[in-house]
């Protein structure tokens, strides 16, 4: 060991003025290299800000909640709905909602499907499917500017239906009555998010459950007004890919072939007053037994069966009608809310006879159609169209 290198424990050596200056200059020499060089190292990451919400695939995307949380419809409850007339029970293999015989009575325990379809002036032109409807609803929609269809489909397949469009508030009313599954091409952001989130039944929405349109969807064409195309396959394919098939148990409509007694007149001309230039016209036609459908002044045709639509009723009924905040489009055109629970006036036609009344809906059962006394008014065994008006006036017939 160097004996340099051993002091005294108990000796303090006090360094002289020169060499206490050479360590000090030598400590600041020594923070100015560390100082440059920390000054030309690689520079610190900028934080990356937090996103507002995680993207998430479109496929599986969840509408956010709109602003103002709509509120959600009343869901069906354990409560019994106040008693109305049950019609008979029909046999197994005769629909509930048309009164005709199918080949397979299991197809009547699955759920009835309904789809919104387009009718503008642009729509009526592409329509496909209808007269495989069991009914159709058709209802005012968009600030009172055009009307819009629902068409139900259980005891017949149609391999094309529309053209699709968005659904609106009405659709919520009736999926819980028929205790169906609703498909539809989205909706206003408050639509949608109750749809997705709040009701009680399924709700195939052709633009988050199948964007690319080619599982459940089709796509023909380009024009957003008359391209997407629905079927009954591709709807049932979702209901069985998401596991929501149940048997369906629901009383259907009272049917009879002959004209029920004491009808409130003659109507083979019936004429109703929708706004926009869409007013309906249907004309009985004894040959076929039934009413042709004129809209906008022109006779309608289902391309998929290259034949006239062609109703064995025509139900008319008046329903409150109020006009929402909710935006339904870009132009800022509102939305209209119709109370299809409860009750109003009614007109039933069939055999080219009109039979006044009272409908009664809610949500736990089909509607009944009410006469004198509360009778069930009993239907015409075939198709039935369901024009829901402001006014039981905004109906004439002769």
């Amino acid at each position: 060991m160097d004996a340099m290198d051993i002091h005294p424990p108990t000796a303090h050596v006090c360094p002289g003025p020169a060499r206490a200056w050479r360590r000090l200059g030598t400590a600041l020499l020594l923070l100015l290299v560390l100082g440059l060089l920390a000054g030309c190292g690689p520079a610190k990451p900028k934080p990356t800000p937090t996103p507002t919400k995680t993207p998430v695939p479109v496929a599986q995307a969840t509408p956010a909640p709109p602003t103002e949380t709509p509120t959600p419809p009343p869901p069906p409850t354990d409560t019994p709905p106040p008693a109305q007339p049950t019609p008979t029970p029909l046999p197994d293999n005769i629909s509930p909602l048309t009164g005709l015989p199918v080949a397979d009575p299991a197809r009547l325990k699955r759920r009835p499907i309904i789809v919104c379809v387009n009718n503008d002036a642009v729509g009526r032109s592409a329509h496909y499917g209808l007269s495989k409807a069991d009914i159709v609803y058709e209802y005012i929609v968009d600030g009172y500017t055009v009307t819009r269809l629902s068409a139900i489909y259980q005891s017949q397949e149609a391999e094309r239906i529309g053209p699709v469009r968005s659904a609106r508030k009405p659709n919520i009313w009736m999926t819980y009555m028929y205790d169906g599954v609703l498909a539809c091409s989205g909706g206003s952001d408050e639509i949608r998010y109750l749809l997705k989130n709040e009701v009680g039944f399924p709700y195939l929405d052709a633009d988050i459950d199948d964007p690319s349109n080619t599982r459940y969807f089709d796509n023909l064409g380009t024009d957003y007004r008359t391209r997407l195309q629905a079927s009954t396959e591709g709807v049932r394919a979702w209901l069985r890919d998401t596991g929501q098939e149940k048997e369906w148990r629901r009383d259907g409509f009272s049917f009879s072939q002959e004209p029920p007694a004491d009808p409130a007149g003659q109507a083979t001309v019936i004429r109703i007053a929708y706004p926009g230039g869409n007013s309906v016209e249907w004309r009985y036609d004894p040959g076929q037994g039934g009413y042709l459908r004129w809209q906008g002044g022109v006779q309608q045709f289902d391309p998929l069966t290259d034949q006239p639509i062609l109703a064995k009723n025509v139900v008319v009924m008046a329903a409150k009608h109020t006009l929402t905040d909710i935006v339904e489009d870009s132009l800022g055109t509102k939305s209209v809310d119709i109370d299809l629970y409860g009750f109003g006036d009614l007109r039933v036609f069939r055999d080219g006879l009109v039979y006044e009344g009272t409908w009664r809906a809610n949500d736990q059962s089909l509607p009944r159609w009410l006469g004198p006394g509360e009778q069930i008014i009993s239907l015409k065994p075939g198709q039935t169209w369901v024009q829901v008006v402001q006014e039981i006036t905004d109906v004439s017939y002769e």
